[in-house]
């Protein structure tokens, strides 16, 4: 999935980066690590359909998430496997693609969540290094 962000955002912060060499890094590591990931699962978890079994407990209501982190990136995906398992949102995969009996239609909340949180994880990139920056004034 592809976020779309202003291009005038990426180049203050492609700026602030080479402002700040050897140093940069480690703090947008650490920005998408922790807020970035909080971020992006916030804004899917928003998205999340509720299920009309009233019995069964909803992955929007619960910690439905799993993420992955590597240098520069993380990865957000649901916990569990098959759909089937037991403490498994792994059937979050079928409202996303439009797949599955009970749903015909993509909802694309992946991609809808990745717009909203874009530009929010930007902003405390943005703001991370704008503090180093003034550190070392």
């Amino acid at each position: 999935m592809r976020a779309q962000v202003e291009f005038n955002d990426v180049m203050a912060l492609e700026e602030k980066i080479r402002m700040l060499p050897n140093r940069a890094e480690k703090a947008i590591n650490s920005v998408l690590h922790t807020r970035g990931i909080e971020i992006a699962t916030r804004e899917m978890t928003n998205l999340l359909p509720v299920s009309r079994v009233s019995n069964k407990k909803h992955a929007k209501e619960s910690k439905w998430s799993t993420s992955e982190i590597a240098n520069l990136e993380f990865v957000v995906k649901s916990k569990g496997g098959a759909a089937n398992k037991k403490g498994s949102f792994g059937y979050l995969v079928f409202p996303d693609e439009g797949r599955g009996p009970s749903n015909p239609w993509a909802q694309h909340f992946s991609d809808r969540s990745l717009q909203k949180s874009a530009p929010k994880i930007l902003a405390e990139l943005d703001d991370a290094l704008q503090e180093l920056i003034e550190e070392g004034l």
